[in-house]
């Protein structure tokens, strides 16, 4: 019983830490990048927290090896970038819901690689 309870208390602890802090390293990397868009340094360096910040996430949900589903968690900072276009909505909640959209639509193109991994390695 203890094992059981441990083995949960673990996926808490990792979920926290490396799933909601890759998470916050992530856009916080991403955030840096858009702020100093004038300055190299500042480019070269986020972008591999970004990356770091995705992988941390990878881990933390229990994914890690799936590396498919990197894409929809930097999906969601790359489609933050609509936010840019001059003929985007204004409308706070369709502007809000894009990034969702787009990260929904990549964990899809991501649940439909494996699945077709899947039964491609079982009819051999």
């Amino acid at each position: 019983m203890s094992n059981s309870l441990t083995a949960k208390l673990w996926i808490v602890v990792r979920f926290l830490v490396f799933g909601i802090g890759g998470f916050l390293l992530m856009l916080a990397a991403w955030l840096f990048f858009l702020d100093s868009l004038n300055s190299l340094a500042w480019r070269i360096v986020s972008a591999p927290l970004g990356i770091i910040g995705a992988v941390l996430m990878l881990y933390g949900v229990g994914e890690w090896g799936r590396w498919a589903y990197l894409g929809v968690f930097l999906s969601i900072p790359f489609s933050m970038l609509l936010w840019f276009l001059p003929f985007y909505p204004q409308d706070k909640l369709r502007a809000g819901l894009a990034p969702a959209f787009v990260a929904a639509v990549a964990y899809l193109l991501a649940r439909l690689h494996y699945w077709r991994r899947q039964s491609h390695s079982t009819e051999r």
